[in-house]
């Protein structure tokens, strides 16, 4: 079975990555992965966070995509650290990805080709990654 990593960050966009999987793989061939990266770990640490309010805070934005995806295997999870590319890049290398389906930037500044997160995990991936177009397919 192969394993599908789906970063989000609930904007609109990285919907479209969740319609993209759902496209590309049929339920009974892929499990999907689907996370979200908190970066403001060093402030969750000043205000003394604990992983559970984390997890809590963070897990509409999994769930969002995870009801795109009715049906599939999904396992969820919030990644905590520094680097969104970098516990991106980790976790697909954690769970031996078959591939990483993710969107361009959730940016919209003129002439942007892709997020900063986005070129990072293409260029670093451990395995395929699929970036969602901005047009609808």
């Amino acid at each position: 079975m192969k394993k599908v990593l789906l970063p989000v960050d609930g904007t609109p966009r990285s919907m479209k990555a969740a319609e993209l999987v759902k496209k590309l793989y049929s339920a009974d061939e892929c499990e999907v992965y689907v996370v979200t990266v908190r970066e403001d770990y060093e402030a969750m640490l000043e205000k003394d966070y604990n992983m559970a309010k984390v997890d809590r805070e963070s897990m509409p934005i999994i769930n969002k995509a995870a009801s795109i995806l009715e049906g599939y295997k999904i396992k969820k999870e919030v990644l905590v650290g520094k680097s969104a590319s970098e516990e991106i890049i980790h976790y697909a290398e954690n769970i031996k990805a078959h591939a990483i389906v993710m969107t361009k930037s959730t940016k919209t500044a003129f002439k942007r080709v892709l997020g900063s997160v986005t070129s990072s995990v293409v260029k670093n991936a451990p395995c395929i990654v699929m970036i969602v177009p901005e047009k609808d397919f």
